[in-house]
């Protein structure tokens, strides 16, 4: 694992500028980025930290060699030399380094500039990215690049940079400044990449039931972020995420007690969390999405059952839709036949599995036929298969998903009469 800068370089004669970032001036002008960005972020780096410069081989003669190594250059000192500089001037060893990319004019140079960009990555390489001196498709190109290694080499994004001289104005008016005015901000552009990855971890959530990517990112990611939120720090969010995660991991293993209060705990912390994202407006739909999820549950003991079993069927986790739906036809039996409310006691669920096995009278037969044929198929599946072919209750793997929604909208009408 190691450090590494990456950042390209065009063949425009850059104005010497001083640069700014997170409101602190850089000590010197520099006529490279780049070499502001080894002084605000490279100080502390080690000797096998890298800064990777990709260009094309015009690029190269005119801004990385210096006029003594190419008569086109545009500078008596290119990059190169600059850089090396720089690191003399702060004592630093890492290596720098330049990768020579195509123009990317047509598909096969941009697929080429893409396997050098990701070949110039290792495991678990922390990254800066500068994408001031991309041209054409490459910020985009660069972004999927990211999210593949991301991935793929499980390398971390530590910041997305981009040095805007177009907020002083034209290079024309630019070159008039005084140079003490002449301050190019560095705009850090890393929460657009979070809200990329905070997209795919809520879609993840919704399509999956699994809350693992949420918990990864945590609050760490929206820390810049909730900034702006003048001293807050994220409490709102961070008990959602908790929240979500415990749910996805009940879910998981049927802890189907723990439900009710799960869903209790989200549907508190969603207006807190609404509340902190005011200003971080590009979130707040996507937390909207978690909201309309969980605000249509019911929330009673023998409702939240078929809540959660519904949830497995949309989420694909079928053998748990089949426990949880039975555990909570025995709940009905618990609350509306012995009309009791504890129902961890084991002597109440003993006592109602035992009135359902048997047929008791009083348990109307719709739901001694729904429980039935539940626990058929909820046993095919706990047993794994292990059945005869040719017995009658053998299933095949395409009945689950059918009956285990058939049996929750009966299983509803059953809750639903009852609540009226």
């Amino acid at each position: 694992m190691s450090c590494k800068l990456l950042s390209f370089i065009g063949t425009t004669p850059y104005i010497e500028s001083y640069y700014a970032y997170n409101n602190k001036r850089s000590e010197r002008p520099y006529q490279f980025i780049q070499e502001a960005l080894v002084e605000f972020f490279c100080r502390e780096w080690k000797d096998d930290d890298e800064l990777i410069i990709f260009m094309t081989e015009e690029s190269q003669r005119k801004n990385w060699l210096s006029k003594s190594e190419c008569e086109d250059a545009n500078f008596d000192k290119g990059l190169k030399e600059r850089l090396e500089e720089v690191k003399k001037r702060f004592k630093l060893k890492f290596n720098v380094r330049n990768v020579e990319i195509p123009e990317g004019k047509n598909e096969k140079e941009l697929w080429i500039i893409f396997e050098k960009m990701n070949g110039s990555l290792n495991d678990e390489d922390v990254i800066i990215f500068d994408i001031t001196h991309s041209f054409r498709s490459l910020p985009m190109l660069s972004l999927v690049v990211l999210n593949y290694v991301k991935f793929l080499k499980n390398v971390r994004i530590e910041r997305i940079v981009y040095g805007a001289m177009e907020a002083l104005g034209s290079p024309k008016e630019v070159r008039k400044m005084p140079i003490e005015e002449r301050i190019i901000p560095i705009f850090d552009l890393t929460p657009f990449a979070s809200l990329f990855d905070w997209t795919i971890a809520i879609e993840r959530f919704l399509q999956t039931g699994n809350a693992e990517m949420m918990r990864k990112l945590g609050i760490e990611e929206l820390k810049p972020l909730l900034a702006e939120t003048r001293g807050e720090i994220g409490g709102g969010l961070r008990e959602l995420i908790t929240s979500l995660d415990k749910f996805s991991q009940n879910v998981l293993t049927c802890r189907s007690p723990e439900f009710k209060s799960n869903i209790e705990r989200i549907l508190n912390a969603i207006p807190k969390t609404e509340k902190e994202l005011e200003k971080l407006k590009p979130f707040k739909p996507l937390f909207g999405k978690i909201k309309e999820r969980f605000s249509s549950m019911h929330i009673n003991d023998v409702g939240s059952g078929i809540e959660i079993a519904t949830w497995c069927l949309e989420k694909g986790l079928i053998q748990q839709g089949f426990t949880v739906l039975r555990e909570t036809i025995i709940n009905y039996v618990i609350t509306n036949i012995l009309k009791r409310n504890n129902l961890r006691k084991k002597t109440y669920r003993e006592v109602a599995e035992v009135m359902l096995n048997s047929k008791y009278e009083e348990i109307p037969s719709e739901v001694l036929n729904l429980w039935h044929e539940i626990v058929d198929y909820r046993n095919d599946i706990n047993h794994a298969g292990w059945r005869d072919r040719r017995e009658q209750n053998y299933h095949s793997s395409t009945d689950f998903e059918r009956k285990l929604k058939e049996f929750i909208e009966r299983g509803r009408v059953l809750v639903e009469r009852n609540n009226d």
